[in-house]
């Protein structure tokens, strides 16, 4: 596998936050364009999560083979300014990763170390499910390293060129976050990032992909 197509997965979908207010109901919060941003919490986890889902029109491995391709994730996932390979294997489907954050001025950065694993599933879809790990990474000075984060992709044909792509997860940030950046990036992140993406599908690195062997 070439090296740029690692899994970024949901890298992509650092988001959420914590609050009080603790429900089982998933709220529609953006419908635009096609694509549908919920979020909602459950009783077991006071972490604020989320669930974005869209269409392209385009197969399904060019769709995953954009989240893959970790070189060229800043320019269309917001926020990420650094993401890492740390270990792979490609026989197991299983990757670690290391991604930092890079959020606005006042706000410290974020980091993370990242383990997961791709899959193809009985149906044809391909999923990628991604979790925080404890890992022997120096953590770097100014920036906070979240220890709470899950988020899973899941890739899905529709038609012979279309696919469904739904993202979903939580973070716990870390720190003081102002109320007001919490509600944009919970919503708006999700949205922009899949909004980028249904650009990014098209561009001419992805007329032929090539995935590994094991989503086939």
């Amino acid at each position: 596998m070439n090296k740029k197509h690692i899994v970024l997965a949901a890298l992509l979908s650092v988001t959420s936050v914590v609050v009080s207010a603790k429900t089982d109901t998933a709220k529609l919060s953006l419908h635009r364009n096609d694509i549908k941003v919920w979020t909602y919490q459950t009783e077991n986890n006071p972490v604020f999560q989320y669930k974005a889902e869209t269409t392209f029109d385009v197969p399904l491995e060019r769709a995953v083979a954009v989240v893959l391709d970790v070189e060229r994730a800043p320019k269309w996932v917001p926020y990420v300014g650094k993401a890492q390979l740390l270990s792979r294997d490609e026989k197991k489907g299983e990757f670690i990763l290391y991604m930092v954050l890079d959020f606005p001025f006042p706000l410290k950065d974020r980091d993370v170390v990242i383990k997961g694993k791709m899959s193809k599933n009985a149906d044809g879809s391909i999923s990628i499910k991604n979790q925080a790990i404890k890992y022997d990474y120096p953590e770097q000075p100014d920036i906070i390293r979240l220890s709470r984060y899950e988020g899973d992709w899941t890739f899905q044909k529709v038609a012979e060129n279309r696919v469904k792509v739904s993202t979903s997860g939580y973070a716990d940030p870390a720190g003081a976050i102002p109320l007001s950046f919490v509600n944009m990036f919970v919503q708006q992140q999700p949205y922009q990032m899949l909004m980028k993406m249904k650009k990014e599908v098209h561009h001419p690195l992805y007329k032929q992909p090539k995935l590994p062997d094991l989503l086939k």
